[in-house]
């Protein structure tokens, strides 16, 4: 601290070293958002499209926490049966930091146009770049194994989506 005060003030070559350093745990937000792609498989293949936005709060290079908040629709093909199946997600995911796991929830909406079907979706994943790769569990009611006379969807999936960055807006502390 002393020795800082000093370099500053004498105009030392130390300076600008310090300056640089300040602009690492520097601290920036920033908001993403834009539509995604995604690719779903489990027991089917399902086709995601959708809306996500993402706020970013970053202090420093390794720490950095990031919440997301998506919603998209979603069709599933049972080849075996020809009987498409419908779906809306609406959720959230966070991860606490630049190399860390994603973990998120959410609600599930499902229908084959005949019957319908509610639940939630538990996940867990990893976000590289704009590519968000995870996978996780729907638990829809009614549940299959109880009532065999309900639609298949899937229960266990991995799924890859891409987020399309159309707007951002970044802001830090100067």
């Amino acid at each position: 601290m002393v020795l800082a005060s000093f370099a500053l003030a004498a105009n030392d070559p130390i300076a600008p070293l310090l300056q640089k350093q300040t602009l690492l745990d520097k601290k920036q937000k920033s908001f993403k958002s834009g539509p995604y792609f995604g690719l779903q498989s489990g027991r089917f293949y399902v086709l995601e499209y959708g809306w996500e936005l993402q706020y970013k709060n970053k202090k420093g290079f390794l720490n950095a926490n990031t919440t997301a908040l998506h919603h998209g629709f979603n069709a599933t093909f049972d080849f075996a049966y020809l009987n498409p199946v419908l779906g809306y997600d609406l959720g959230f995911w966070h991860r606490t930091g630049n190399f860390d796991l994603t973990y998120g929830l959410s609600a599930a909406v499902r229908t084959d146009l005949k019957q319908l079907r509610f639940g939630i979706c538990p996940s867990v994943g990893i976000k590289v770049w704009q590519l968000h790769v995870q996978t996780g569990m729907y638990l829809l009611a009614p549940f299959s194994v109880v009532d065999n006379t309900t639609f298949k969807s899937n229960s266990f999936f991995i799924s890859a989506r891409f987020l399309m960055v159309r707007h951002n807006t970044k802001k830090g502390d100067n």
